[in-house]
């Protein structure tokens, strides 16, 4: 029990963490001012990418939540914390980057 809960947070972490980070600048350099020729098609298609990313990032976080609350447990409260304060960061870039 404790080793699946364990893989479920070193797996789960990256993959809710990772296209947190990226959102930012997949949108300002794929999508709204495109770098190259191709850029907004690349962008397009990595946007379901991260999407299913995070899903399957906040499944296996879910997992390691479901036990009692232990190390594991904090660490997983720590990812999701970590993300919230991602996202409000990438929000506030993005809004910066369109009012400009």
């Amino acid at each position: 029990m404790w080793r699946r809960r364990e893989d479920a947070l070193v797996w789960g972490a990256p993959m809710v963490i990772a296209p947190a980070l990226s959102l930012v600048p997949v949108a300002v350099s794929l999508l709204m001012y495109p770098a190259f020729a191709y850029a907004r098609l690349l962008g397009l298609l990595l946007l379901p990418v991260m999407a299913v990313s995070e899903v399957a990032g906040f499944s296996r976080l879910a997992e390691t939540l479901r036990s009692e609350f232990d190390v594991l447990s904090f660490f997983a409260v720590g990812v999701i914390v970590t993300l919230l304060v991602v996202v409000a960061s990438s929000g506030v870039l993005l809004a910066i980057v369109i009012t400009n």
